[in-house]
Order: C-alpha cells, then structure tokens, then sequence
C-alpha cells in the first residue's frame, strides 16, 4: 500500500481570531507587495514551482524550515490568526496538499500554476525559478539528478533551461546558452508535468519508504 507523504504542520494561533487562507488571487497580489523581509518568491507561479520541488523532491523539511524564506515570515507568523501572514501561510499549506494529493493518486490531473506574458502565452518561466530556489534550500539532496559539473538528469533540464544565476550564466546542471537552451525550452509547458510525475516516483521509496 502506498503511504501519503506527510503534510504540513496546520497552522495553530494562539489568538482567538483565525483568518481563513488567501484565495490564490489574493496570494499573488500578498507576494507582489514591497516588505521589510522579502519572501523567495515574487509570484503565485514563482510559489507555485517552489511548493511543487518541495512536494515531489527528494526529502522531507520541517515545515516553517521552508515556509519562511518562501514567504519572507517569521516562526512567530503562526501564532496571530488574524493577520495576512497566517492567511498566506495558511493558503500555501493548503496548496501544498492539493500538489501532494494530486501526485499521489491522480498524477495524470497534475497541472502547474505556470504564469503568462503580456501576449497571453504560457510563461513557465516564474515556475522553473521557483522550482530551482527549492533545490537550493539544499542542493545536495538532488544530487542523483543533479551531479557536479555534468548536465541534469533529463526531468530538470527544462526547469533549469529557464533558470540563470546572478551573472545571468545558466544553472549548474543547465544546458549551455545556444541551440540546446532553446531545444530544452521547447513544449516546457508540456514536458514539465510529466517530469514532476516522474520525479515524484523517482524520489518515492526512499523519501516515503515505499517499495520501488
């Protein structure tokens, strides 16, 4: 039998009044808004790729160990229900579960929260970002499918093709700029959900102790 992966810890207030979460809507417009502690990141499909890696990677974190510098929050966010804080944590818990859920039983219905340009086209960009800054909360843990100085594993590489460093050189793992960046950026937004399905199972018996 296959065993759920854990969820997230609820968040649990100490006040007596508990805001529901965030719609997603209101969580895009919540992370577009300039803050003394900026979170990682910037949009709902930057969000969105980074809670994806978190759910489909290779280990599990201790929940606030990756909310955090999501969001940009502190520990202590929790414990007032009554503030945008608790509201987008909240929203991100329940995010969170959906992707789990979905990639645990329905893993055909999987379907990214990828942004769009001005022209209306799909932009995975944002997404793959966020996915990236997830692995970078510890890179080692992916080292199967992102050994040192080698290209990725063929899942990440449309990820990484839309990720540059800050001197605007390609990821580690990323193919070089050129022929092969745009090959890899080619139908992303049709390559990318099947490779999240794959990593997911890829990642399954040793994170969830579930037999291959």
């Amino acid at each position: 039998m296959t065993r759920r992966p854990a969820k997230p810890a609820a968040a649990s207030a100490t006040s007596g009044v508990i805001r529901p979460p965030m719609s997603l809507g209101q969580l895009d417009r919540w992370l577009r808004t300039s803050r003394k502690l900026q979170p990682v990141a910037d949009s709902l499909a930057m969000l969105d790729g980074f809670v994806t890696a978190i759910v489909a990677g290779p280990v599990t974190y201790e929940p606030f160990g990756w909310l955090c510098p999501l969001l940009g929050v502190t520990k202590d966010a929790y414990l007032n229900g009554d503030t945008p804080e608790f509201a987008a944590i909240a929203a991100v818990a329940e995010r969170h579960n959906v992707i789990s859920a979905v990639l645990s039983e329905t893993q055909n219905q999987f379907t990214p929260l990828f942004g769009r340009s001005e022209t209306g086209d799909v932009d995975v960009g944002p997404w793959c970002r966020g996915f990236y800054a997830a692995i970078q909360l510890n890179p080692k843990f992916w080292r199967k499918l992102l050994p040192a100085r080698r290209q990725a594993h063929l899942w990440l590489i449309p990820i990484l093709a839309h990720c540059t460093g800050p001197d605007a050189r390609p990821v580690p793992g990323a193919p070089p700029l050129g022929p092969l960046t745009e090959l890899a950026r080619l139908d992303a937004h049709r390559n990318i959900p099947p490779a999240v399905v794959a990593m997911r199972e890829f990642w399954a018996p040793s994170r969830y102790d579930r037999a291959p």
